[in-house]
């Protein structure tokens, strides 16, 4: 069932986006406007249809979460935003080579519409730039997310507006009306998202900040109005805005669910120092308050069938989903058998170590836990990084029969997860999530490689329905260039 859901929303994805071209060769079938003329038209119109469902996707729309995970959401929409530069760049060279005129490319003594789309393009070059190596050249987070929203809303205007006048097929009434009423709701989602999205979020209240382990702190968070938290499934995380807090900036940040679903009186996240912002949450406060919106992500063994034991590799903080989903299955009082394979680099750096303790000695649930240090010499246990070695040591049984989670950052997971397909394990039993969500660089996982060829489905299929309609209307006529 799930399967068809999502075959049918990126199919109803695809026929959007394909709609502006159908209406233009169903008002205009025939042109005197050659192939190539066409072809950069009609590319024009699928890259500013990409822009426009960047708004949609990016959008924190919860049963869209359900169904692809929010971090695959995004993964999508930084793809989609290449492939919409990318349309772009096409566009302009289609257009320019069937004018002769590298001036419609380079020069500035064209019409100010024309123009108009250049200043966008430029604007969506850097967007694309920025977006893809914004941790390289060191871009402080907030100021790169209030510099991507700037751009997004400008390039979408600029995009918008310099097709609407410089388009001849724009004159079509059916066209014209699709263009008044796309801006808006890209906006309408865009303002949701940003400004009102929290506005109504559920009201917390911190209930006590626990030290876990070296600059490892435990936030617990009870809602304001005396309710119970909202349901989640272990592994999950939220996105906590810090409303009133002095020591902590008004910004929204994600972060895992610790806590187990079987806690029913508060939310529990747990959080690493590591940042301008994380150093700070240690000077939070008992009834400071904050607001939630979640859960959100797929990261959860309930989501998953699994045919033989759970393995667990979590590096640093990365122990947060793993946490949860053990404690939950201990409440559930499950006889499972779970490896977990924690790293850190010190054994001040170990979190949670009387739970995990506690639930592998005094609860039914068959969990061994294996402590990697890298920096402490005198350390008697595992040390150094994983390996297949140290899978075959504790591992037994098949090894593709086991479901492997990985959680912690990125160089980490992307070797933990060369060496499991160094033993033949398939990617649908590598179930990973990063800190920061899903970025550039990212491990390469089965939900990665469906994101990966959806996207590139999708794309070849409008190149193809783009080909196919501007020889319809063109007769197949080459420009003389």
């Amino acid at each position: 069932m799930t399967n068809v859901k999502h075959i049918a929303v990126i199919s109803i994805y695809f026929i959007a986006m394909a709609i502006p071209l159908i209406m233009v060769y169903w008002s205009t079938p025939s042109t005197e406007e050659g192939f190539i003329a066409q072809l950069g038209m009609l590319m024009g119109l699928c890259g500013i249809m990409m822009v426009f469902f960047q708004f949609i996707i990016s959008a924190r729309i919860k049963w869209l979460d359900r169904l692809f995970a929010y971090n695959n959401l995004i993964d999508f929409h930084r793809r989609m935003g290449v492939w919409a530069f990318l349309f772009i760049v096409v566009h302009f060279l289609m257009l320019a080579l069937s004018e002769k005129s590298v001036d419609m490319l380079l020069g500035y003594d064209e019409p100010w519409y024309i123009n108009l789309g250049k200043i966008a393009f430029l604007i969506l070059l850097v967007q694309v730039v920025v977006s893809i190596g914004h941790k390289k050249i060191k871009i402080n987070y907030e100021r790169w997310r209030a510099m991507h929203d700037v751009f997004a809303i400008s390039i979408l205007l600029l995009m918008f507006v310099h097709s609407f006048y410089a388009g001849d097929d724009l004159e079509l009434l059916p066209l014209q009306v699709l263009w008044f009423i796309l801006p808006p709701i890209a906006i309408a989602f865009f303002i949701w998202q940003r400004f009102f999205l929290f506005t109504f979020a559920p009201k917390y209240k911190v209930l006590n900040v626990v030290k876990k382990a070296n600059n490892t702190y435990s936030v617990q968070f009870v809602p304001i109005n005396g309710n119970a938290p909202y349901s989640h499934n272990p592994g999950q995380f939220h996105f906590i805005k810090f409303t009133d807090c002095k020591h902590l900036k008004r910004e929204e940040h994600p972060f895992t669910i610790s806590s187990s679903p079987s806690q029913k009186l508060h939310l529990a996240s747990t959080v690493k120092a590591s940042g301008d912002f994380t150093s700070q949450i240690h000077h939070l406060q008992e009834g400071d308050k904050v607001k939630i919106i979640g859960p959100f992500g797929k990261m959860s063994h309930l989501e998953k069938s699994h045919s033989g034991s759970i393995v667990f590799i979590a590096g640093g903080i990365g122990i947060t989903p793993f946490a949860s989903m053990l404690q939950y299955m201990a409440d559930k009082d499950e006889q499972r058998e779970v490896m977990l394979f924690y790293f850190n680099a010190t054994e001040s750096d170990i979190a949670f170590r009387e739970e995990l303790n506690h639930i592998s000695e005094n609860t039914s649930l068959k969990l061994k836990v294996v402590h990697i240090l890298s920096k402490q010499d005198n350390w008697e246990g595992e040390k150094g990084r994983f390996d297949t070695e140290l899978l075959e040591k504790y591992c037994t049984g098949t090894f593709s029969q086991n479901d492997y989670y990985v959680c912690g950052p990125p160089l980490m997971i992307n070797a933990v997860i060369k060496d499991l397909r160094k033993l033949q394990i398939p990617l649908t039993k590598i179930h990973s999530e990063m800190f920061g969500l899903a970025e550039s660089g990212s491990p390469i996982t089965h939900h990665k490689k469906q994101a990966q060829l959806v996207s590139r489905l999708i794309v070849m299929a409008l190149i193809v329905l783009v080909i196919v309609f501007a020889g319809l209307r063109s007769g197949w006529e080459l420009e003389h260039v």
